[in-house]
């Protein structure tokens, strides 16, 4: 993904866990630094004790219910600030 990040043509937000098995750290932070090379708003926040799918409650192993809140809300902040919500047929 880092190789792709600088062509990025919609707002982007990226949640990650830094527990996650699947992505590391310093990935997330080489996503990061190649995101603000794209022409678009981006933004990633990293939660440090939480794992891959944190927000998902039906899993309880893995649901970290602070950064699942947060994620929320700077998703729909970020839903709020970037996506249209007026109507489409108005355009």
């Amino acid at each position: 993904m880092p190789g792709l990040a600088p062509r990025l043509l919609a707002a982007w937000l990226g949640l990650y866990g830094d527990r996650d098995g699947g992505i590391g750290a310093d990935e997330v932070e080489a996503l990061r630094a190649a995101a603000t090379r794209s022409p678009v708003p981006t933004h990633v926040v990293r939660y440090p004790r939480a794992g891959h799918g944190f927000r998902c409650n039906d899993r309880p192993a893995v649901y970290d219910a602070a950064a699942a809140a947060d994620a929320w809300a700077r998703t729909l902040a970020w839903f709020d600030e970037h996506v249209s919500g007026g109507d489409p047929s108005a355009a």
